[in-house]
Protein backbone atom coordinates (compact mmCIF):
# COMPACT_ATOMS: atom_id res chain seq x y z
CA UNK A 1 0.00 0.00 0.00
CA UNK A 2 1.33 3.38 -0.80
CA UNK A 3 1.98 5.38 2.02
CA UNK A 4 0.32 8.75 2.81
CA UNK A 5 3.12 10.77 2.89
CA UNK A 6 6.44 9.42 1.16
CA UNK A 7 9.23 8.23 2.85
CA UNK A 8 11.62 11.09 2.01
CA UNK A 9 9.82 13.95 3.65
CA UNK A 10 8.50 11.57 6.67
CA UNK A 11 12.47 10.37 7.14
CA UNK A 12 13.69 13.78 6.78
CA UNK A 13 11.13 15.16 9.16
CA UNK A 14 11.85 12.32 12.31
CA UNK A 15 15.94 12.86 11.78
CA UNK A 16 15.31 16.37 12.44
CA UNK A 17 12.99 16.02 15.81
CA UNK A 18 14.76 17.85 18.92
CA UNK A 19 13.53 18.73 22.27
CA UNK A 20 12.23 22.29 22.84
CA UNK A 21 12.45 23.75 25.90
CA UNK A 22 8.83 25.16 26.39
CA UNK A 23 5.90 24.31 23.86
CA UNK A 24 2.45 27.06 24.23
CA UNK A 25 -0.71 25.59 23.53
CA UNK A 26 -3.73 27.31 21.68
CA UNK A 27 -7.22 27.00 23.40
CA UNK A 28 -8.03 23.93 23.32
CA UNK A 29 -12.02 23.66 24.22
CA UNK A 30 -12.02 20.69 25.69
CA UNK A 31 -9.33 18.61 22.72
CA UNK A 32 -6.61 17.93 24.39
CA UNK A 33 -5.24 14.61 22.35
CA UNK A 34 -3.13 17.22 20.79
CA UNK A 35 -1.38 18.31 23.55
CA UNK A 36 -0.84 15.28 24.87
CA UNK A 37 0.12 14.17 21.01
CA UNK A 38 2.96 16.70 20.82
CA UNK A 39 4.51 16.17 23.89
CA UNK A 40 4.30 12.40 23.57
CA UNK A 41 6.59 12.95 20.21
CA UNK A 42 8.69 15.97 21.28
CA UNK A 43 9.03 15.58 24.99
CA UNK A 44 9.18 19.43 26.16
CA UNK A 45 10.77 20.34 29.41
CA UNK A 46 7.99 22.26 30.04
CA UNK A 47 4.38 23.57 28.47
CA UNK A 48 1.70 26.16 28.77
CA UNK A 49 -1.67 25.99 27.81
CA UNK A 50 -2.91 29.62 26.53
CA UNK A 51 -6.65 29.70 28.50
CA UNK A 52 -9.91 28.63 27.23
CA UNK A 53 -9.11 24.71 28.34
CA UNK A 54 -12.99 23.98 28.88
CA UNK A 55 -11.15 20.40 30.64
CA UNK A 56 -13.98 17.85 30.21
CA UNK A 57 -12.69 15.89 32.84
CA UNK A 58 -10.25 17.43 35.88
CA UNK A 59 -7.13 18.86 34.37
CA UNK A 60 -4.78 16.57 36.10
CA UNK A 61 -6.88 13.52 34.64
CA UNK A 62 -7.08 15.05 30.82
CA UNK A 63 -3.25 15.14 30.86
CA UNK A 64 -2.44 12.18 32.93
CA UNK A 65 -0.33 10.58 29.88
CA UNK A 66 2.04 13.46 30.18
CA UNK A 67 2.19 14.67 33.80
CA UNK A 68 5.84 12.28 34.34
CA UNK A 69 7.11 13.76 30.71
CA UNK A 70 7.05 17.41 31.16
CA UNK A 71 5.77 20.55 33.78
CA UNK A 72 2.56 21.69 32.98
CA UNK A 73 1.45 25.10 33.53
CA UNK A 74 -1.31 27.12 32.44
CA UNK A 75 -3.44 30.20 32.35
CA UNK A 76 -7.51 30.33 32.30
CA UNK A 77 -9.21 32.29 29.36
CA UNK A 78 -13.17 33.49 29.33
CA UNK A 79 -14.24 30.20 28.63
CA UNK A 80 -13.01 28.58 31.73
CA UNK A 81 -15.82 29.98 33.71
CA UNK A 82 -18.57 29.33 31.09
CA UNK A 83 -19.89 26.62 33.61
CA UNK A 84 -19.22 24.70 37.08
CA UNK A 85 -17.70 22.10 34.78
CA UNK A 86 -15.42 24.11 33.04
CA UNK A 87 -14.61 26.02 36.74
CA UNK A 88 -13.89 23.32 38.79
CA UNK A 89 -12.04 20.87 36.19
CA UNK A 90 -9.63 23.19 36.25
CA UNK A 91 -9.26 24.94 39.29
CA UNK A 92 -10.44 21.77 41.59
CA UNK A 93 -7.86 20.42 39.56
CA UNK A 94 -4.29 18.92 41.15
CA UNK A 95 -2.94 21.31 38.79
CA UNK A 96 -4.45 23.97 39.90
CA UNK A 97 -1.05 25.65 41.86
CA UNK A 98 -0.06 25.92 38.01
CA UNK A 99 -2.10 28.36 37.18
CA UNK A 100 0.58 31.35 36.28
CA UNK A 101 -1.98 34.68 36.54
CA UNK A 102 -1.01 37.29 38.15
CA UNK A 103 3.04 35.85 39.10
CA UNK A 104 6.23 35.12 37.80
CA UNK A 105 7.58 31.76 37.60
CA UNK A 106 10.92 30.46 36.39
CA UNK A 107 9.99 27.47 33.85
CA UNK A 108 12.44 25.60 31.47
CA UNK A 109 15.42 28.11 32.64
CA UNK A 110 12.78 31.17 31.44
CA UNK A 111 11.03 33.79 34.25
CA UNK A 112 7.40 33.62 32.55
CA UNK A 113 5.20 35.74 33.48
CA UNK A 114 1.09 35.24 32.92
CA UNK A 115 -1.89 37.05 32.83
CA UNK A 116 -5.18 35.26 32.73
CA UNK A 117 -8.72 36.29 31.52
CA UNK A 118 -9.86 38.60 29.83
CA UNK A 119 -10.78 42.61 30.24
CA UNK A 120 -14.45 43.35 30.39
CA UNK A 121 -15.57 46.81 30.84
CA UNK A 122 -18.39 46.12 33.52
CA UNK A 123 -14.83 45.68 35.92
CA UNK A 124 -12.33 47.28 33.47
CA UNK A 125 -12.04 48.74 30.21
CA UNK A 126 -8.49 49.23 30.18
CA UNK A 127 -8.75 52.24 27.43
CA UNK A 128 -9.73 54.84 30.48
CA UNK A 129 -7.60 55.45 33.11
CA UNK A 130 -7.18 52.57 35.83
CA UNK A 131 -8.84 55.18 38.85
CA UNK A 132 -11.90 54.44 36.61
CA UNK A 133 -12.49 50.72 37.03
CA UNK A 134 -15.59 50.04 38.24
CA UNK A 135 -14.21 47.55 40.71
CA UNK A 136 -10.26 47.31 41.77
CA UNK A 137 -10.17 43.87 42.82
CA UNK A 138 -12.50 41.08 43.38
CA UNK A 139 -12.74 41.36 46.69
CA UNK A 140 -14.01 45.20 46.12
CA UNK A 141 -16.46 43.72 44.12
CA UNK A 142 -17.67 41.07 46.49
CA UNK A 143 -18.30 43.93 49.35
CA UNK A 144 -20.82 45.81 46.71
CA UNK A 145 -22.93 42.34 46.10
CA UNK A 146 -25.77 40.38 48.27
CA UNK A 147 -25.13 37.24 49.62
CA UNK A 148 -27.69 36.10 47.00
CA UNK A 149 -26.24 37.51 44.22
CA UNK A 150 -22.98 35.81 45.17
CA UNK A 151 -21.45 31.95 43.36
CA UNK A 152 -19.87 30.42 46.65
CA UNK A 153 -19.54 33.36 48.60
CA UNK A 154 -17.44 34.83 46.02
CA UNK A 155 -17.89 37.15 42.94
CA UNK A 156 -19.64 35.80 40.02
CA UNK A 157 -18.26 32.55 38.16
CA UNK A 158 -17.90 34.40 35.04
CA UNK A 159 -15.62 37.67 36.04
CA UNK A 160 -13.89 35.29 37.84
CA UNK A 161 -12.07 35.19 34.61
CA UNK A 162 -12.16 38.74 34.00
CA UNK A 163 -8.90 41.20 34.94
CA UNK A 164 -9.09 43.26 37.81
CA UNK A 165 -6.74 46.30 37.89
CA UNK A 166 -5.19 44.66 41.28
CA UNK A 167 -4.61 41.49 39.22
CA UNK A 168 -2.67 43.63 36.64
CA UNK A 169 -0.66 45.94 39.03
CA UNK A 170 0.61 42.85 41.38
CA UNK A 171 2.13 41.67 38.03
CA UNK A 172 3.12 44.87 36.91
CA UNK A 173 5.42 45.61 40.22
CA UNK A 174 6.75 41.70 39.95
CA UNK A 175 10.28 42.44 38.65
CA UNK A 176 11.78 41.29 35.55
CA UNK A 177 10.63 38.32 33.66
CA UNK A 178 11.43 37.04 30.26
CA UNK A 179 8.44 35.76 28.74
CA UNK A 180 4.74 37.03 29.07
CA UNK A 181 1.78 34.86 28.76
CA UNK A 182 -1.70 36.16 28.02
CA UNK A 183 -4.86 35.15 26.63
CA UNK A 184 -5.71 38.80 25.33
CA UNK A 185 -3.52 40.18 22.74
CA UNK A 186 -1.21 43.02 22.28
CA UNK A 187 -1.85 46.41 21.02
CA UNK A 188 -0.16 45.19 17.03
CA UNK A 189 -3.57 42.89 17.18
CA UNK A 190 -7.17 44.73 15.34
CA UNK A 191 -8.33 43.41 18.95
CA UNK A 192 -5.54 43.93 20.80
CA UNK A 193 -4.78 46.15 23.79
CA UNK A 194 -2.00 48.49 24.54
CA UNK A 195 -1.67 47.73 28.21
CA UNK A 196 -0.52 44.17 27.35
CA UNK A 197 2.49 46.37 25.54
CA UNK A 198 3.06 48.65 28.80
CA UNK A 199 3.18 45.40 30.79
CA UNK A 200 5.31 43.32 28.41
CA UNK A 201 8.02 46.62 28.69
CA UNK A 202 8.12 46.88 31.98
CA UNK A 203 8.85 43.51 32.64
CA UNK A 204 11.41 43.50 30.14
CA UNK A 205 10.22 40.54 28.28
CA UNK A 206 11.81 39.26 25.34
CA UNK A 207 8.52 37.36 23.85
CA UNK A 208 4.75 37.88 24.38
CA UNK A 209 2.66 34.55 23.31
CA UNK A 210 -1.16 34.68 23.79
CA UNK A 211 -4.61 32.75 22.80
CA UNK A 212 -8.03 33.80 22.70
CA UNK A 213 -8.20 34.29 18.94
CA UNK A 214 -7.83 31.01 17.64
CA UNK A 215 -5.42 32.15 14.85
CA UNK A 216 -1.73 32.04 14.43
CA UNK A 217 0.08 35.08 14.46
CA UNK A 218 3.52 35.98 14.09
CA UNK A 219 3.85 39.65 14.32
CA UNK A 220 7.35 40.39 12.90
CA UNK A 221 6.50 37.77 9.99
CA UNK A 222 3.29 39.40 9.30
CA UNK A 223 4.83 43.25 9.17
CA UNK A 224 2.30 44.12 12.10
CA UNK A 225 5.67 44.68 14.32
CA UNK A 226 8.71 45.38 13.51
CA UNK A 227 12.69 44.05 14.16
CA UNK A 228 13.18 46.76 16.31
CA UNK A 229 10.32 46.55 18.48
CA UNK A 230 11.07 45.68 22.55
CA UNK A 231 9.73 42.21 22.15
CA UNK A 232 8.46 39.23 19.75
CA UNK A 233 4.96 38.34 19.57
CA UNK A 234 2.93 35.53 18.92
CA UNK A 235 -1.03 34.29 18.96
CA UNK A 236 -1.55 30.46 18.66
CA UNK A 237 -4.08 29.03 16.93
CA UNK A 238 -6.72 26.57 18.74
CA UNK A 239 -5.28 23.19 18.60
CA UNK A 240 -1.61 23.96 17.86
CA UNK A 241 1.24 25.32 19.56
CA UNK A 242 4.70 27.07 19.29
CA UNK A 243 7.80 25.72 20.36
CA UNK A 244 10.49 27.98 21.94
CA UNK A 245 13.08 28.82 21.02
CA UNK A 246 13.13 28.82 17.79
CA UNK A 247 16.62 27.62 16.42
CA UNK A 248 17.02 27.63 12.78
CA UNK A 249 20.00 25.21 13.45
CA UNK A 250 18.48 23.34 15.82
CA UNK A 251 14.30 23.06 14.95
CA UNK A 252 12.74 20.30 13.48
CA UNK A 253 11.48 22.82 10.31
CA UNK A 254 15.51 22.93 9.05
CA UNK A 255 15.12 20.35 6.64
CA UNK A 256 11.44 19.32 6.13
CA UNK A 257 8.20 19.56 7.54
CA UNK A 258 7.70 18.46 11.34
CA UNK A 259 6.24 15.28 11.84
CA UNK A 260 3.18 16.29 13.49
CA UNK A 261 2.76 18.65 10.52
CA UNK A 262 3.28 15.61 8.12
CA UNK A 263 0.59 13.43 10.29
CA UNK A 264 -2.28 16.09 10.14
CA UNK A 265 -1.89 17.00 6.99
CA UNK A 266 -2.63 12.85 6.32
CA UNK A 267 -5.25 13.42 8.71
CA UNK A 268 -6.54 16.14 6.62
CA UNK A 269 -6.25 14.79 3.48
CA UNK A 270 -5.87 11.22 3.36
CA UNK A 271 -3.83 9.62 0.10
CA UNK A 272 -4.09 13.34 -1.05
CA UNK A 273 -2.01 14.81 1.51
CA UNK A 274 1.37 14.49 -0.32
CA UNK A 275 -0.17 16.07 -3.56
CA UNK A 276 -1.03 19.05 -1.24
CA UNK A 277 2.08 19.34 0.54
CA UNK A 278 4.26 19.83 -3.09
CA UNK A 279 1.99 22.07 -4.92
CA UNK A 280 2.27 25.38 -4.71
CA UNK A 281 -0.39 27.82 -3.03
CA UNK A 282 -1.13 31.60 -2.87
CA UNK A 283 -1.72 30.89 0.39
CA UNK A 284 2.01 30.28 0.93
CA UNK A 285 3.41 33.24 -1.37
CA UNK A 286 3.30 31.18 -3.90
CA UNK A 287 5.53 28.15 -2.50
CA UNK A 288 4.43 24.69 -1.68
CA UNK A 289 3.33 24.24 1.85
CA UNK A 290 5.66 21.76 2.78
CA UNK A 291 9.10 24.21 1.15
CA UNK A 292 6.95 27.13 3.40
CA UNK A 293 7.03 25.02 6.39
CA UNK A 294 10.69 24.05 5.74
CA UNK A 295 11.79 28.06 5.83
CA UNK A 296 9.81 28.85 9.05
CA UNK A 297 5.83 28.62 8.60
CA UNK A 298 5.13 25.60 9.66
CA UNK A 299 2.44 27.11 12.25
CA UNK A 300 0.63 28.91 9.34
CA UNK A 301 0.36 25.61 7.35
CA UNK A 302 -0.85 23.76 10.57
CA UNK A 303 -2.79 26.84 11.13
CA UNK A 304 -4.66 26.52 7.56
CA UNK A 305 -4.54 22.88 8.09
CA UNK A 306 -6.60 22.98 11.30
CA UNK A 307 -9.56 25.33 9.58
CA UNK A 308 -9.72 23.24 6.49
CA UNK A 309 -10.05 19.86 9.09
CA UNK A 310 -12.87 22.02 10.67
CA UNK A 311 -14.86 22.68 7.85
CA UNK A 312 -13.37 25.81 6.46
CA UNK A 313 -12.82 26.58 2.67
CA UNK A 314 -9.20 27.52 1.78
Amino acid sequence: MKPLISSNLRARSEHNQSKPKLMFFGDPHGDLDPVIAAVERLQPEAIVLLGDIQARRPLHVELGPILDLTEIWFIHGNHDTDSDADYDNLWGSELATRNLHGRIVEIAGYKVAGLGGIFRSKIWDPRRPIEEAAFQSSDAMRQTMKPEERWRDGISRKHRSSIFPADYQQLLRSGHSDILVTHEAPAAHPHGWQVIDELAETLGVQLVVHGHHHQYIDYLAEGLTTAAAPFRAFGVDMGSHLAWPTDPQNSTESEGPSQDLLDLAAEVFGAAAQDWLVKPHKLFDGQTPAAFATEGGSEKVRSILNAIRNGGVV
